[in-house]
């Protein structure tokens, strides 16, 4: 008896925990750091990584009683975790063969982003895999998310209208590009971009109760998740983070076209499946005609303009010159990479003087902006297979469960997040990871293959 109460009081820390990594370090920012969100953010979630395992740590010692020969892991279970796992060991093995073996292990102190971060992404990956033990607690997350979401889009409204606590160098309301407590409006655009399939998972389900019961309640709920939905996309415009645009432009596709056919509406989804077609031909065709934006034009309209001519806006050159240097630094160390946060070392080789045109002066890139890019240059070609790997069996658990059945709140649940992932990916086409975001896309891993688990266990 005194066991299991102990092994109560563990399971219920061990989920606070976890919904403040969810719910705080994206709305976490200190003034008093070098680096007002960086450093802030990596250190919360890192602390409260650490402190959840070790109580994970006390509840396996209780539970075992100190035998390791009781765990026993079932196979069906542990290939759903195996592909993290490879990309983990490879990854630490380009840190081993790293041309700086120190700063890929620690991490650059303006990103943070080296192996024992990613560790931590991994850790807390298992810790959500292994303790999530049923729907509510599922639930409990993404209403986390909700609140976290609730905060950020305020903070930056009020950035927007000037009304911000905080003196920045570059205020919003003069830049007209919000970045809230994420630290930059390229990234905040990736972060809403995996919030907003879960504001809109909230609304399906919303609106199903809605049907069944209109009380005053659910019409007040249903209002108050409309509003966050559209102030969510809203602050997506005011990121005027073109690669997060592109991200919710597939994602809004991928949502659709799948939805559609759970539902048995072929030819809608195959109507998508052309329009989507004939928008991509479209936009690649203007590239090469571009449409070039009127001085007359807002920030915005110019902003969504130079979408068609992005081969030679400032940025896209800018972009096309680090994919150049990067792919030829690949070339050059295809196996294992130059291991994590080494860019930094290698760009400086190709500095042009077209940088000083696009970029400050003497300023150089630390990453390729291309998530696919980076992995070759950090991990190499081992390294982008594992992360694919990955990337691909999440999606395919998280599609054939979906489609196996009629769809039920779990396969909508799934949907989302994986709709979240998908506009997130896209967007990392032109960014790269950072805390806030990459706690997310392991977290959404972790609840889809969870999710999977439990619906075989019903």
């Amino acid at each position: 008896m005194q066991n299991y109460r102990v092994s109560i009081f563990l399971n219920r820390v061990i989920e606070i925990g976890w919904l403040l990594v969810f719910g705080l370090c994206p709305i976490f920012f200190s003034l008093i750091c070098y680096s007002d969100f960086v450093i802030s953010q990596y250190f919360l979630f890192c602390l409260l990584t650490e402190v959840i395992l070790f109580f994970c740590l006390v509840k396996i010692i209780l539970t075992f009683g100190g035998r390791v020969s009781k765990w026993r892991l079932d196979p069906q279970t542990l290939r759903f975790i195996i592909p993290a796992c490879i990309f983990i060991a490879i990854l630490g093995l380009a840190v081993i063969f790293s041309q700086s073996p120190y700063t890929s292990f620690w991490g650059k102190y303006s990103r943070k982003m080296g192996y024992l971060t990613w560790l931590h992404f991994f850790i807390f990956f298992l810790i959500l895999f292994f303790n999530i033990k049923n729907n509510k607690q599922i639930k409990r997350v993404l209403k986390t998310i909700l609140f976290s979401s609730l905060m950020v889009i305020v903070y930056g409204f009020c950035q927007f209208l000037n009304f911000d606590f905080v003196h920045w160098l570059e205020p919003p309301s003069q830049t007209f590009r919000i970045f809230s407590t994420i630290g930059q409006p390229n990234f905040l655009g990736s972060w809403l971009i995996l919030v907003i399939p879960v504001i809109l998972y909230f609304l399906i389900r919303t609106s199903e109760k809605f049907r069944k019961n209109k009380s005053v309640k659910r019409q007040m709920t249903s209002i108050l998740v409309v509003s966050l939905l559209f102030c969510a996309i809203f602050s997506l415009a005011l990121t005027q983070s073109r690669g997060a645009w592109v991200g919710l432009f597939f994602s809004f596709f991928f949502f659709s076209i799948i939805y559609n056919l759970l539902k048995k509406q072929k030819r809608i989804a195959s109507l998508l499946i052309i329009l989507l077609a004939v928008t991509v031909i479209f936009v690649v065709y203007m590239n090469f005609n571009p449409l070039y934006s009127r001085s007359s034009d807002s920030f915005l309209v110019s902003r969504f303009k130079s979408l068609t001519n992005l081969r030679y806006s400032t940025t896209g050159q800018a972009r096309i010159i680090s994919w150049q240097a990067a792919w030829d630094l690949i070339k050059q160390k295809p196996i294992l990479g130059y291991g994590p946060e080494t860019q930094f070392f290698n760009f400086f080789k190709y500095y042009i003087p077209k940088y000083a045109l696009l970029e400050k002066i003497n300023s150089y890139p630390d990453r390729a902006h291309n998530d696919f890019l980076d992995t070759l240059l950090v991990s190499g070609i081992l390294g982008l297979i594992s992360y694919l790997f990955l990337i691909v069996s999440v999606f395919y658990f998280g599609l054939k469960n979906i489609f196996k059945s009629v769809i039920n709140y779990q396969q909508s649940m799934i949907l989302c997040l994986l709709t979240g992932l998908t506009g997130y990916l896209i967007s990392l086409q032109f960014s790269f990871h950072v805390v806030p975001t990459a706690i997310y896309f392991w977290g959404y891993m972790a609840i889809i293959l969870k999710v999977i688990i439990l619906d075989k266990k019903v």
